[in-house]
């Protein structure tokens, strides 16, 4: 199968998009009241307009460059360790100042955990219930520390915010069975605290978010650049991804109102879905199988990336990626966007992973390995 790539025409440029390395104070601050401007070191992050107020939403999302998905990809690391060894990961999320990765994977069979029942140590009652473990990484993939996650979801996106020394952790929550496994139906955002075990029906404090009613199926990633969150959800049956500004998500309101809300583009029907990022006003997809009989290894796999706009919920770019497909299992898991020099754009770097080992036994250690593409245009 040969790469198929739409590229945008240099006309469909976001306007006042420059393919400069330099960050304009001046339009950054233009969106968002200084928040943006945090990301890259100038200016708090803050709100011009009191919490609730609707008229604090923005109005469409930020201009941005673009990453152009066709070029090769680069590895953070290949084939690390997480926690568990049994169970394949499902998403990941960058600190960048921080220097870790966090990589989400439902809990794997044999671990008892506080508060568990009779037969909870099986991986069948783990997947429907929505058990998580949370590894915590070096950029190298050098293990540093976990935590558990019960009844929060199936973890197909992670995301991570940090303002100044604090880093918090944003997840789905309260999930519901539907077929073999739990999926969310809100998202939370929690401090990472090694050993921790968090549990959705016991822990107090939590710090729910019910974004969009009437919606399940809730998963999320954050832009750490942009400083924007995006909610895959399903409603009627159809997923849609909706865009809203960090800052507002992070208070507790009584309704919330995106600033950009797609549906999930029809290239994806029939497809594996597999994750999602959003930087600026951009959306990307991945999808794909794990290597098996009808997606041999030898057909270097069937990962695809997706590039929407935001503005207009237009396909703009569509391509298979190879990266890593000599390796094993390769099945594509998750996505994140993080900066290699924090405060610095044109080292933006889009990730996508994929749950690997190191020979096709299917009985080998699940392990970690993570690509990147850095063009941007």
């Amino acid at each position: 199968m040969t790469q198929q790539s739409h590229r945008p025409h240099t006309r469909n440029l976001p306007p006042g998009s420059s393919h400069s390395d330099a960050v304009s104070r001046r339009r950054l601050f233009q969106w968002g009241g200084g928040a943006v401007a945090a990301g890259f070191g100038l200016g708090a992050v803050g709100s011009t307009a009191a919490a609730g107020a609707a008229s604090a939403v923005l109005p469409r999302p930020p201009s941005s460059r673009w990453f152009e998905l066709d070029t090769p990809g680069q590895p953070l690391f290949v084939n690390q360790r997480l926690r568990d060894y049994r169970t394949i990961m499902q998403s990941f999320a960058v600190d960048s100042i921080g220097g870790h990765v966090y990589v989400v994977q439902v809990t794997q069979a044999g671990t008892t955990l506080p508060g568990d029942e009779p037969g909870d140590e099986a991986y069948a009652r783990r997947a429907a219930r929505g058990d998580l473990t949370l590894s915590k990484l070096d950029m190298n993939g050098t293990l540093l520390g976990h935590m558990y996650l019960k009844r929060f979801g199936h973890g197909v996106a992670i995301g991570v915010e940090r303002i100044g020394p604090h880093v918090h952790l944003w997840t789905e929550i309260d999930a519901v069975t539907e077929g073999a496994n739990g999926w969310g139906t809100r998202l939370v955002r929690f401090p990472f605290h090694d050993g921790q075990v968090i549990d959705a029906d016991a822990t107090a404090g939590l710090q729910r978010r019910e974004l969009l009613p009437g919606v399940d199926r809730t998963t999320v990633n954050v832009d750490p650049v942009y400083k924007t969150l995006v909610m895959r959800y399903r409603r009627d049956g159809l997923f849609r991804y909706g865009l809203f500004r960090l800052s507002h998500v992070r208070q507790e309101r009584s309704s919330y109102t995106p600033i950009a809300d797609v549906a999930q583009p029809g290239v994806l029907s029939g497809t594996v879905f597999q994750g999602y990022a959003t930087f600026g006003q951009y959306l990307y997809l991945l999808d794909g199988q794990i290597y098996s009989d009808t997606n041999p290894p030898e057909g270097k796999g069937n990962a695809h990336l997706t590039r929407v706009n935001w503005r207009t919920g237009e396909v703009e770019q569509r391509v298979r990626t190879i990266d890593g497909h000599e390796l094993h299992r390769r099945e594509p898991e998750g996505m994140g966007v993080w900066l290699a020099e924090p405060g610095r754009l044109s080292s933006a770097r889009l990730g996508f992973a994929f749950g690997t080992s190191l020979t096709a036994d299917p009985a080998d250690d699940r392990l970690c390995t993570i690509f990147y593409k850095d063009t941007l245009r």
